[in-house]
């Protein structure tokens, strides 16, 4: 069976951001803050979720869902280039507007710690690359 890299991609990374994005309404919201730490972490990990990260999350894994599962192949590939570009906007704004362990920073409730911004950027850079790999060129038209 011969699996385009767009529509693998898509496939995995739609559990990985379905898992990230139910994570996160369960790790709480990163608004809430406790002995001077935001909420919304795993662990001893700053990730900082806040409740519309968790809904962007799911939305991304959502449109890859369908692009990996159900659309055609061309769609497919353009799907996962626009989240991919979409991933790589988010962590840009993260490197430039950073976070602090209070969580004090955040533009539109969106907190960007490391951790997030390294997530958004390998996820993004992937997907940028898998998308133009499923992007066919036209050939000229002779008339």
């Amino acid at each position: 069976m011969n699996t385009p890299m767009a529509r693998s991609y898509a496939q995995l990374a739609a559990v990985v951001f379905a898992i990230v994005g139910i994570g996160g309404f369960i790790t709480g919201d990163a608004g809430t803050v406790v002995n001077g730490q935001a909420s919304g972490n795993f662990d001893g990990v700053a990730l900082h979720f806040t409740y519309l990260r968790d809904v962007l999350d799911l939305a991304i894994a959502a449109a890859l869902g369908y692009a990996g599962f159900a659309a055609r192949e061309p769609v497919t590939a353009r799907i996962v280039l626009g989240a991919g570009a979409f991933l790589l906007l988010l962590a840009t704004a993260g490197f430039i507007v950073g976070d602090t362990a209070s969580g004090s920073r955040s533009v539109l409730t969106l907190h960007f710690p490391i951790a997030i911004n390294i997530f958004d950027l390998v996820a993004g850079a992937l997907a940028v690359l898998c998308g133009l790999g499923g992007v066919e060129e036209r050939s000229p038209q002779t008339a």
